[in-house]
């Protein structure tokens, strides 16, 4: 099911066009490769006005891994418009477009990269993923030994894939909200960063239980993605980053876990650490997502809350939920219920996605309800951070 505003490949130069000047990008065979990649796969919407393209977004249809949950996800992007016809409201029709689709198609989750926070809070959306990046001098690399088995192996992104995506599904990246990698998306990482370089461990059997994603420029050794699932591997590849010794100035780690890890050197004030917002997520079938929430507890009695949500008033209303032996029940009714917690979407993500509890956001003044009640339902909330290493 899709609305009016669903562009179909008639528009996709004008949807090009629209892309390079909004974002003032230069054409080039290199970048219409991996934007038509994105054009193929994904939902391109627009607005025309006198028969010009004046606003227009992707809604990139993917999958993501809840805890164990797969559960579809689609992710926005390249929200754009002419600057001649900012501010008259085309992106906020095309972003509801895009939400509403999602609802009807059975979609449970949404993504995206915030230029604004504010703005996109309008919509549901919410903080729920941060990255941290970690930055060592190239003269205070600390020493780290390999393991005495296995090996390291260097190879191009596109020639890693096949031997590097099992590892990538194993690994927190895809465990806790983020991607189930699909063979095109790994593609298209390919086609639009071809400076990737990867390295990856193998270990005395021949499995491959780590790698790294990483560029290099005249100063800097930078560690885009690092997947270790054995002691050995991360040992063997941190010796492998180090061992470049003073041939960089700067040594920098993109971390998509936002748990502090700089503990673990032996002088952490060598390392500068910078905590920042990466992406924001929002449920969009709050039914399909209970439906399927992978619950604290088995068995507890009924709890209820009210939602707002502007956006998707499907979602509006009083939900309660229960369980009896693992199966959840699951009661919706449109209208609010009085003395019990009323929450908004964009909270009741943050909480439910184990960004920050129900109780903590009422400590800070975003709501005000009974304590007791929010501390029953944080305890049904999974506590792991959500991790997504993806853009989009």
């Amino acid at each position: 099911m899709k609305s009016q505003f669903v562009l179909d490949n008639s528009s996709k130069a004008a949807l090009y066009n629209l892309y390079l000047y909004a974002f003032n990008k230069p054409d080039s065979d290199f970048r219409k490769k991996f934007w038509s990649t994105r054009f193929d796969h994904g939902i391109p919407y627009g607005i025309f006005e006198d028969d010009e393209l004046v606003s227009g977004l992707f809604s990139m249809p993917f999958k993501v891994n809840f805890h164990g949950n797969p559960l579809l996800m689609n992710g926005i992007t390249d929200v754009m418009s002419v600057p001649e016809y900012s501010g008259k409201g085309a992106a906020g029709t095309l972003m509801k477009a895009a939400l509403h689709d999602m609802y009807k198609n059975n979609v449970v989750l949404s993504y995206l990269a915030p230029f604004s926070f504010a703005y996109y809070r309008k919509f549901g959306y919410e903080q729920v993923f941060d990255h941290q990046l970690y930055r060592l001098s190239g003269d205070k690399l600390p020493r780290v030994k390999p393991s005495p088995v296995g090996h390291v192996r260097r190879t191009s992104l596109k020639n890693a894939i096949s031997v590097i995506k099992g590892a990538y599904l194993e690994s927190p990246l895809s465990q806790n909200g983020g991607l189930i990698r699909a063979d095109w998306w790994w593609q298209y990482l390919t086609e639009k960063h071809p400076e990737w370089q990867v390295a990856y461990y193998q270990d005395a059997q021949q499995s491959v239980t780590g790698y790294l994603i990483y560029t290099r420029s005249a100063d800097e050794f930078h560690v885009q993605e690092f997947v270790h699932l054995t002691p050995a591997s991360y040992q063997s590849l941190l010796s492998f980053v180090f061992k470049h010794g003073a041939g960089y100035q700067t040594y920098t780690f993109e971390n998509a876990n936002p748990n502090y890890q700089g503990d673990l050197l032996a002088d952490p004030y060598a390392l500068e650490v910078k905590t920042h917002p990466y992406m924001m997520g929002r449920i969009v079938n709050l039914q399909a997502f209970l439906a399927v929430y992978p619950f604290e507890k088995s068995d507890f009695k009924p709890l209820s809350f009210n939602i707002e949500d502007e956006v998707i008033q499907q979602n509006q209303g009083s939900w309660t939920i229960s369980a009896t032996d693992g199966k959840t029940g699951i009661e919706h009714d449109s209208e609010k219920k009085a003395d019990v917690p009323t929450v908004t979407i964009q909270q009741f993500t943050k909480a439910t996605f184990g960004y920050r509890t129900l109780s903590s956001q009422q400590d800070f003044g975003q709501f005000e309800a009974s304590p007791q009640v929010l501390a029953k339902l944080d305890q049904l909330f999974v506590t792991p951070k959500p991790v997504l290493a993806d853009y989009f």
